[in-house]
């Protein structure tokens, strides 16, 4: 995974979590903090890339149509070279407990295939993407509590 972009992204994360929105005005300010506190500017552009892919995967157009209860994902095979059999697992596991639902786990897969990494997603970078995906989906807030809530119980 591209690690400068991930330092990039749980950074502005960090810094506007408690934020509603961050406003157009202000994403200038952002990339010039960013740049004064070390990340260059295609590590940004990336970044801002992928926050905006956030958005748009996070949005209800994105979501894939309900016909059926019972789904099954097969995984592509450029998709497994980034899901291993644990992370694969883990995405498993979180949509039997309720924790994900269809529109979530492709948002998610989006986002980890969004950041065109060479190496398989590790368990730690997956949670962080999932949170990410939750926060920002309407109604699953808690859902990425949860998360939160039960990682730290096994940390």
């Amino acid at each position: 995974m591209k690690t400068e972009v991930m330092d990039v992204l749980q950074y502005i994360f960090e810094r506007f979590q408690e934020d509603a929105f961050v406003a157009i005005d202000e994403t200038q300010s952002l990339v010039s903090e960013l740049k004064e506190v070390g990340f260059d500017s295609g590590e940004i552009d990336f970044a801002l890339d992928w926050l905006d892919g956030l958005v748009e995967a996070s949005s209800e157009s994105f979501a894939p149509e309900s016909g059926s209860l019972q789904q099954v994902r097969i995984f592509h095979p450029l998709e497994l070279n980034v899901f291993s059999v644990e992370a694969r697992g883990f995405l498993y596991f979180l949509e039997q407990v309720g924790v994900l639902d269809s529109h979530s786990r492709e948002a998610v897969i989006d986002r980890v295939l969004a950041l065109e990494s060479t190496q398989p997603v590790d368990l730690d970078q997956l949670k962080w993407v999932i949170s990410m995906v939750l926060f920002n989906i309407p109604g699953k807030e808690e859902a990425a509590i949860w998360l939160e809530n039960i990682d730290a119980c096994f940390h």
